[in-house]
């Protein structure tokens, strides 16, 4: 196995912390590289979508959150991220993909539409992306983009940023419906499943929301627990 692996992230990114905690959970040696406006046409060259996270590890590239946790499954078994169990393995890919695709659309769209949050998101995101004077043009850019996308998708005004805080506690709800008298989502250590879904609720405490999280106790008392895994822990103040 190479020494050390190089990933492209952003640190206001929940699919980056993710990356890195499970780095951090395998024991493999990393070094951050964070992206910037400058290096776009290099990440372009590792991943045509240029998003974030990319690793690239000895002579492997690998591109995407899911991925990236896949191939470090293979390369370090132990400690194992996705459970061995047929039934339990294929439960932490759901919560996986529930983390990734429904929790973080509805995350990500109150990071950008939400007013309360706007000023905030844009200088998280912009301080690594574009420093200096292009900071806050960019940042208005970026957020008059996403903002559109989920505008196409129906969500606008005041209204959309409701209907998604409405989606946000009923996903809160089932969370904590979830965690009622477990300690992980999966198993007895936390597995590739509770990676995902508490580097979303990990990025939502950075926002206005994180006052939602006063209704779910026991994720409260989850997020505690993991903040308290040394690996994690690195991982989120990398």
């Amino acid at each position: 196995m190479p020494d050390e692996a190089l990933l492209w992230d952003l640190t206001d990114s929940p699919y980056c912390a993710k990356a890195r905690m499970c780095l951090q959970l395998k024991g493999v040696p990393f070094r951050r590289m964070t992206l910037t406006l400058r290096g776009l046409r290099t990440l372009r060259g590792l991943n045509p979508a240029a998003k974030v996270p990319v690793l690239v590890h000895g002579t492997q590239t690998v591109a995407d959150s899911t991925a990236i946790a896949h191939y470090l499954e293979t390369l370090v078994p132990e400690p194992a991220l996705r459970l061995h169990d047929p039934a339990a393995r294929a439960y932490g890919d759901l919560l996986e993909d529930w983390a990734d695709e429904s929790l973080g659309f509805v995350v990500g769209g109150l990071k950008w539409l939400n007013p309360e949050n706007r000023e905030r998101a844009i200088a998280r995101t912009m301080s690594e992306l574009a420093p200096g004077p292009l900071q806050g043009v960019m940042g208005r850019l970026v957020a008059s983009r996403i903002a559109r996308r989920y505008h196409g998708q129906g969500f606008r005004g005041a209204d959309g940023v409701t209907s998604l805080q409405d989606r946000l506690r009923a996903g809160l709800a089932s969370l904590d419906g979830l965690l009622e008298g477990r300690a992980f989502l999966v198993g007895r250590a936390p597995t590739l499943a509770d990676v995902a879904v508490f580097a979303q609720v990990s990025w939502l405490r950075n926002y206005a929301e994180a006052r939602l999280l006063g209704d779910a106790p026991a994720v409260q008392r989850w997020c505690e627990r993991l903040d308290g895994v040394p690996a994690i822990a690195a991982a989120l103040s990398a």
